[in-house]
């Protein structure tokens, strides 16, 4: 901590953009949730473009690199890239000069480029403490920015994964175990569990008293939901009735779009895009579907668990850390198309169990994944770093011993 600061934390917390996504939502309610009594925190964005800047805490201050980002009319939640491809190069360097001017005591990231640029920042910067996140199992290992983000993990003074499977992951990329901690995701979980607000499913041209099943994320190849729209045409055939309800956007919509009406599916098959309502969207859902190839601990699951449905899910990383197969959800291999449609035929058609399932789920998801457990297990990390550098500093001024590991690799490039 700064000299005539010590009572206080200069904690910077850092990510591309403020964007609709779980990742983004987990920065925001840790801004907010956090002792502001001791930190001091600013979040930081690369792009101007922050649709979730206006659900900050007044007590967090907001800054940016003010690179001009390009979205869609179709997903205009995320910032597709750069207008200008130079600030690729400049964006950073620019963040890199203040970080050295400036020297906050903490800088946190969450994701893969982020993450490179906080690793940068501890160089020019050795006095501050640099936490990187882990947020995706398997990372997508085979883009070049995912690869030096695994290969570079090493540098950060400490990493935090959402999951286990996450430390896991890590820890096969040679980052010491006692430098990684896994502080899972957490929820406002007051919000969830809810009866639908009047109207609602009218509102998103659902019959009243139909069976629904739904699914919220992002609409991209790996949320699986083109397998998910091919299990939905057996699904229909003994529940005919029944609707699917798809909250979320993403670059995958219209080919999702044109698949409903090759299928013929499309008259039960709702996009309802990008809601702010998301607590109001599960409320009028019957069952929840989440067939996701790969994830770290999605909050969507963990949404839709506190909000009481029954889950049918793949078995994958941080899923099979949330629920439990015969006990608070179903689950299918993903990809599976025709075991994902068994499985949600099971819980539609048979009312006993999609209660069961539900009421362990709402249980399970009230076992520590709040908000207050999420903000306190990364303040635990924020004392253990700041305490290793303060014991690293009185062991070189008192004996001159030398630097910790950590220090050695960033000196030696390793």
């Amino acid at each position: 901590m700064k000299p005539g600061r010590e009572d206080r934390v200069d904690l910077w917390l850092f990510v591309t953009a403020l964007s609709v996504g779980g990742a983004e939502r987990t920065l925001v309610d840790l801004a907010n949730g956090l002792d502001h009594d001791r930190y001091d925190v600013t979040v930081w964005t690369i792009f101007e473009q922050n649709p979730l800047a206006d659900r900050l805490d007044d007590r967090v201050t907001l800054r940016t690199l003010g690179v001009e980002g390009v979205t869609s009319e179709t997903h205009a939640f995320a910032v597709e890239g750069a207008a200008n491809p130079r600030e690729y190069v400049t964006a950073p360097l620019r963040f890199l000069r203040i970080v050295r001017r400036e020297r906050p005591d903490i800088i946190q990231s969450f994701l893969t480029y982020d993450n490179l640029i906080a690793r940068a920042a501890g160089v020019v910067a050795p006095d501050t403490k640099v936490i990187t996140g882990v947020r995706l199992v398997p990372t997508g290992e085979h883009d070049l920015a995912q690869r030096l983000d695994n290969l570079t993990t090493r540098f950060a003074d400490h990493v935090v994964s959402n999951s286990q499977s996450g430390k896991r992951f890590v820890q096969r990329y040679w980052t010491p175990e006692d430098r990684v901690s896994v502080v899972n995701n957490g929820r406002d979980l007051s919000r969830f569990g809810h009866d639908p607000p009047a109207g609602s499913r009218a509102s998103l041209g659902i019959p009243e008293d139909a069976p629904v099943v739904g699914t919220v994320g992002r609409l991209i190849d790996r949320k699986g939901h083109d397998e998910l729209l091919d299990a939905w045409t057996t699904v229909r055939e003994d529940v005919p009735d029944a609707h699917l309800l798809i909250v979320g956007d993403g670059p995958e919509r219209s080919a999702l779009e044109a698949q409903a009406a090759q299928l013929d599916i499309e008259t039960s098959v709702h996009f309802a895009g990008i809601r702010d309502d998301v607590p109001d969207c599960l409320a009028a859902m019957d069952v929840f579907v989440f067939p996701s190839h790969y994830e770290g601990l999605p909050g969507a699951l963990l949404e839709a668990m506190a909000a009481g449905l029954p889950c049918v899910a793949t078995p994958v990383d941080g899923n099979s850390e949330l629920l439990e197969a015969y006990e608070s959800g179903l689950f299918f291999d993903p990809g599976d198309s025709e075991a994902m449609a068994s499985a949600l035929r099971l819980v539609v058609t048979h009312p006993d169990l999609a209660n069961d399932l539900g009421a362990a789920a709402h249980e399970r998801a009230r076992e520590g994944f709040d908000v207050t457990s999420m903000v306190a297990g990364f303040e635990a990390v924020y004392d253990r770093v700041l305490e290793v550098g303060e014991r690293t500093a009185r062991d070189v001024d008192e004996d001159g011993s030398q630097p910790d590991e950590l220090s050695r690799d960033r000196e030696n490039g390793r």
